[in-house]
């Protein structure tokens, strides 16, 4: 009888289980393998490293230092992979100043794998190990900034007693409320295959240290009002900074001065005339 309920279980996980998750990670991940530039093609002074994995070649990324006494871990979307945040990160290092640390998720970019909702999680540990074992954050404070699909990896790192570095700022870009609240705006009918998944509406209001969260108001990928339902969900203290003409990417580019000069007022304990309580 044992052997026959193992069967059937056996059974039932590679019918449904693998192909349900085949297609979560279809859906969600759009990763670009194409790496053809770095940050000197902006004059950056980095460093490339692999990490992670049995072998520590897992994973790459780039570790960019910079002035003053911030370290920023970049968590990216879910397209494309770092070399299409490299803008940003310029215009970040140039204004707000801080080191800076950008890695791709397994399967993007120059990182080996598959890109998996465990695996981000496991990707972003480890990014925060090397970190730490490099010294990278010695005498810094530490920030993360996650991005759209990397607010959820981030939110959900911040919150996570059993890490030892810990976040002394946040910054979300563009987070969602929950996977399933996306699921139900972007794909209703197969929203439910991700009802327990990256639930940041859940994690939030845990946090313990000062949030920044910057919106879109016209972002038609994930809604301004989720991010603005998952800001009222946070503790204090905490900033919302709405740009009314942004979209979904490129929010420093509509902001522009603005955006940079909030962000380095958050960092710095400052007041910051583009966010609000």
């Amino acid at each position: 009888m044992t052997q026959t309920v193992l069967g059937w279980s056996a059974f039932f996980v590679s019918t449904f289980v693998a192909p349900v998750e085949w297609l979560k990670n279809t859906l969600l991940f759009h990763p670009s393998p194409i790496v053809n530039v770095t940050p000197a093609v902006y004059g950056l002074v980095y460093e490339d490293v692999r990490f992670g994995g049995e072998k520590g070649l897992l994973l790459h990324g780039w570790y960019i230092p910079g002035p003053g006494d911030v370290i920023f871990i970049w968590f990216h979307g879910n397209g494309g992979n770092i070399q299409n945040r490299l803008e940003h990160v310029h215009l970040m290092h140039t204004h707000v100043g801080g080191s800076h640390i950008l890695f791709d998720y397994q399967g993007y970019g120059l990182s080996h794998g598959r890109p998996s909702i465990p695996g981000i999680m496991s990707d972003g540990r480890a990014v925060i190990r090397l970190v730490q074992e490099r010294g990278w954050s010695k005498g810094k404070r530490l920030v993360f900034f996650g991005e759209s699909l990397g607010c959820a990896v981030a939110i959900a790192l911040a919150v996570d007693p059993a890490l030892e570095a810990r976040p002394e700022r946040l910054i979300l870009e563009a987070p969602f409320y929950s996977l399933h609240a996306m699921g139900q705006s972007v794909l209703p009918p197969l929203a439910f295959l991700v009802k327990d998944d990256l639930n940041s509406a859940r994690l939030i209001p845990q946090l313990t240290v000062p949030l920044l969260v910057i919106h879109g108001v016209q972002d038609r990928l994930v809604p301004f009002q989720q991010g603005r339902d998952l800001y009222d969900l946070a503790p204090s203290p905490k900033q919302f900074y709405p740009i009314p003409d942004g979209e979904h990417v490129g929010l420093y580019r509509v902001a522009g001065q603005r955006y940079f000069q909030t962000i380095h007022n958050f960092v710095a304990d400052e007041p910051s005339p583009g966010a609000t309580e």
